[in-house]
């Protein structure tokens, strides 16, 4: 993940201006359901879309990828969509967030979205109004599949109510698939544990360090998201929220709650396994030092002793002359007096538990 994937417009430019995004790859799906029937389109235009928006049934019209500058405005234009929401939607990388209003509900999200070796965060941005909801999702990931599936074979309530509770269903999807993004770090972080302790090699460090830059983007990224939740459970001045939905979104508040304390909660343990690592790395480098210390302090005695009759003064010049050098078994006593320091020594560290 990026440190900073924000699109912006450049400063001064005009409040609502849209710049076309750099791929127009995308579709429009379309569902219009009611409690006994369901017509669902495939990659319909916007002009389609039009002749479903007085319908007295729960439309919904998903776009999946990066609409382009004409489909944008013609989709705004037709729901009667703010310049500036649809500003957000093409820039994406925006703090997840609501905006509610008595016409229309516009919400903001962050979708984590796990593929091997790479970690992505879309963007989700929804609008209801009336009886319509549309749905923006940048990516080739659809994260409302499970939810279209239900509707087509009529599961639950979702075909029976009414169009807020289809947004609720949105957005408990899009939140409910950072649990999937937190199991997947606890197998990780586990992993890197036993790594740690075991310490084999020494690449756990900048796997650690990662894993905490990951940790942290997404704390960022889905932090907000429990703003959003509480603001639309708060908030009693929207007439498109009805009190059944609201209800309904305290068990959606209680899922970001509970990844926030996940992702709080390993952010740590990576702290944690950062020091662990360090003292595994300190403590190894002390049974090394330690090995080398009690290896050089026992050759210190056979080494000044050696220097000292390696000097070769000759005792036939003068008796002070080292007269051990003419003793007769002088060299084994050497050996004697050597192997007994060094056993002595090596006793002696025993004793006090040095090794």
């Amino acid at each position: 993940m990026k440190l900073f994937n924000k699109k912006y417009s450049q400063p001064g430019t005009v409040p609502g201006v849209l710049s076309e995004p750099s791929t127009s790859q995308f579709m429009i799906d379309l569902i219009d359901f009611s409690a006994n029937k369901i017509e669902h389109k495939n990659n319909v235009d916007v002009s389609q879309c039009r002749t479903f928006l007085d319908s007295t049934n729960v439309t919904w019209i998903h776009v999946q990828g990066n609409p382009s500058f004409d489909a944008l405005r013609s989709l705004a234009k037709g729901l009667d969509i703010h310049d500036l929401y649809v500003e957000d939607v093409v820039n994406t990388g925006q703090r997840p967030k609501v905006e509610v209003n008595d016409e229309q509900i516009f919400v903001v999200l962050s979708l984590p979205v796990y593929e091997p070796q790479k970690i992505t965060v879309e963007q989700v941005s929804l609008f209801l109004t009336q009886n319509t909801v549309v749905s923006f999702c940048t990516g080739d990931f659809n994260p409302f599949v499970p939810i279209i599936e239900r509707l087509d074979r009529g599961l639950g309530k979702l075909r029976k109510r009414q169009a807020d509770y289809l947004l609720y269903n949105l957005i408990d999807a899009v939140i409910d698939f950072g649990f999937p993004l937190l199991e997947e770090y606890s197998e990780r972080i586990q992993s890197l544990e036993d790594r740690v302790l075991e310490f084999k090699d020494d690449k756990p460090l900048g796997e650690i360090h990662q894993l905490r830059r990951e940790l942290l983007l997404l704390r960022r990224k889905l932090w907000p998201q429990r703003e959003v939740v509480n603001e639309l459970i708060r908030h009693d001045e929207s007439s498109q929220l009805s009190a059944e939905t609201k209800m309904h979104f305290r068990d959606c508040h209680d899922h970001v709650i509970s990844i926030m304390e996940l992702l709080e909660t390993y952010h740590e343990m990576t702290s944690g396994l950062m020091e662990l690592y360090m003292t595994s790395v300190s403590l190894k480098l002390n049974d090394v030092m330690k090995v080398l210390t009690i290896i050089a302090t026992l050759f210190i005695p056979p080494t000044f002793i050696v220097g000292v009759y390696g000097m070769n003064f000759d005792p036939n010049i003068s008796a002070l002359n080292m007269p051990e050098i003419e003793w007769k078994y002088g060299y084994i006593a050497v050996w004697v007096v050597i192997v007994s320091m060094i056993s002595g020594m090596l006793l002696f560290f025993r004793k006090h538990k040095w090794i």
